[in-house]
């Protein structure tokens, strides 16, 4: 397990914010992410595609002044078929898909992903990663550097997305329906 610290801010200029990047931060590549989402009786998780590998994620997060503190246990595996028949025998349902392309970042230990959110639009993500054992004072420390990375490139802190993608996504989609597991 490991607990990931978060904020995300939407991009009206994703253009001018990559080139403020550029100056400031060091390119780590492309990336591209298909996430499925899966709702039960019990909570939720994401199976997520990415460069042929599947890793299956289920986080408990809270979400305060737009900073997602998840608590994630994730873990890859080798044949999402049979991992998703495993799932809907015990109940669970699509919930929603979300497809996220783009280019990331490195700005010190932060990781910055800037790219389109299928159905949303365009996003930069700021992300620590922290072991699960951190206390609140580490936590608390990951928020302050997510803070000075939004300030050296001259983001407020207004203009830090509060909802999840989730939240964000629902208003566009339908309610979850049960239907059989499909996998890319």
């Amino acid at each position: 397990m490991a607990r990931e610290i978060e904020l995300k801010i939407r991009l009206n200029d994703p253009l001018e914010f990559q080139n403020r990047l550029r100056t400031l931060a060091v390119a780590e590549g492309p990336y591209s992410k298909h996430d499925t989402y899966y709702l039960g009786s019990s909570g939720s998780f994401r199976l997520r595609e990415s460069n042929g590998h599947y890793t299956i994620c289920r986080k408990e997060k809270t979400l305060n002044d737009g900073i997602e503190v998840s608590r994630e246990i994730e873990f890859g595996i080798d044949d999402p078929k049979a991992f998703g028949d495993f799932a809907q025998s015990l109940g669970f349902r699509l919930w929603y898909v979300k497809n996220k392309k783009g280019q990331a970042w490195r700005w010190g230990p932060v990781l910055i992903e800037v790219g389109t959110v299928s159905q949303l639009g365009w996003f930069a993500e700021f992300e620590l990663l922290l072991p699960d054992e951190s206390d609140e004072i580490r936590v608390d420390q990951a928020r302050q550097k997510l803070f000075a990375a939004l300030e050296s490139l001259n983001v407020g802190p207004d203009q830090i997305e509060h909802q999840t993608y989730a939240q964000l996504l629902q208003r566009r989609l339908p309610p979850p329906v049960s239907v059989q597991f499909e996998f890319p």
